[in-house]
């Protein structure tokens, strides 16, 4: 592929040098027959130095003007690390799913998939699920009865779609099993990581937002609702009936308990216990959550308690030590 070629693809402005490839790399380990990137300005002496030894780059506007004056090609892109690998998509570098319904996949009859659907090996879609276009169901996925997955979602492998939620009522001497009678809706865009649950929801719908992406092993139960554009990193564990606004982002490892709401474009940070609602466009974090610049002045004066006390012992020897009147 050439330069050209990939800017008109992107509708990128073309480059004034062009240059050809045929498969991408990271500056390090880029020769002369890759495309490589680069996104910050401390990158920028070891490719102008000619320790990176790549085909052509992708970079911002702002790091264009030194390769423009070395006369190195190049192609200027707000977001070089997407494109890029969007480049080794269409190089073909891309090969984790065989469009098309694998022999092995077990589909229910009454089960609807919409025209572009992969599915993938021993993938299981129950009875009365609903598949959008372009959907990608991976390895191992299982979507169960009544499931509503939208158009162009990606669900990794071995992830379970609609298993009952976590829900007991203590009577007649045990835990008695409450039924989940709800549903999953998954909406347009959304990418689920491998080995994810998301729980049926009780009554209604456990609901994922257009164009939110959740990582690998990440535990949602039931009920949740989860807005537009959400980010959930791996590890995040969401209690039942928990509401994420739009444009949340919860880092890896942060555990909400049931019935919290954390507002539009609040961001969790990792390992962050939440037991209270969050407000819109915060940073939270610590164990139990509260605004981050609390939590790290906190930590600070932890951190410091232990001179601090050595210094109370001190006074405390020499107070001692004093003549009494």
């Amino acid at each position: 592929m050439k330069l050209s070629q990939l800017a008109q693809h992107f509708s990128l402005t073309p480059p004034s040098l062009d240059a050809e490839f045929n498969d991408v790399a990271p500056l390090q380990e880029a020769g002369q027959h890759h495309l490589s990137f680069i996104s910050d300005r401390k990158w920028l002496e070891p490719l102008l130095s000619g320790q990176a030894q790549a085909a052509a780059y992708l970079l911002p506007a702002e790091l264009a003007p030194a390769l423009q004056q070395a006369a190195i090609p190049h192609l200027v892109t707000p977001t070089p690390a997407w494109h890029i690998a969007s480049a080794g998509v269409l190089l073909g570098r891309h090969t984790l799913t065989v469009p098309g319904i694998h022999a092995s996949a077990s589909i229910d009859p009454s089960a609807r998939l919409a025209p572009g659907v992969t599915v993938g090996a021993k993938a299981v879609i129950e009875a009365e699920a609903v598949i959008g276009a372009d959907t990608v169901i991976h390895a191992g996925a299982v979507i169960h009865q009544r499931s509503q997955i939208g158009a162009r979602c990606i669900i990794g492998s071995n992830s379970v779609i609609g298993f009952d939620g976590f829900g007991y009522e203590y009577a007649q001497g045990g835990h008695q099993k409450i039924s989940h009678l709800g549903t999953v809706i998954i909406e347009d865009d959304v990418e689920i990581g491998a080995n994810t649950t998301i729980d049926r929801a009780r009554f209604g719908a456990t609901r994922i937002g257009c164009g939110s992406k959740i990582d690998n092993l990440v535990q949602i139960a039931h009920n949740v609702e989860i807005g537009r554009h959400c980010l959930i990193v791996a590890q995040v564990g969401i209690a039942g009936s928990c509401r994420l606004e739009d444009g949340v982002i919860l880092a890896g490892q942060a555990g909400l308990v049931p019935h919290v709401t954390i507002g539009r474009g609040a961001r969790v940070a990792a390992a962050t216990g939440v037991a209270g609602s969050v407000p819109a466009g915060v940073t939270w974090s610590g164990w139990y959550g509260q605004n981050h610049r609390d939590n790290m002045s906190q930590l600070a004066a932890l951190r410091a308690l232990p001179a601090f006390m050595k210094k109370v012992h001190s006074f405390l020897k020499q107070w001692e030590k004093a003549p009494t009147e």
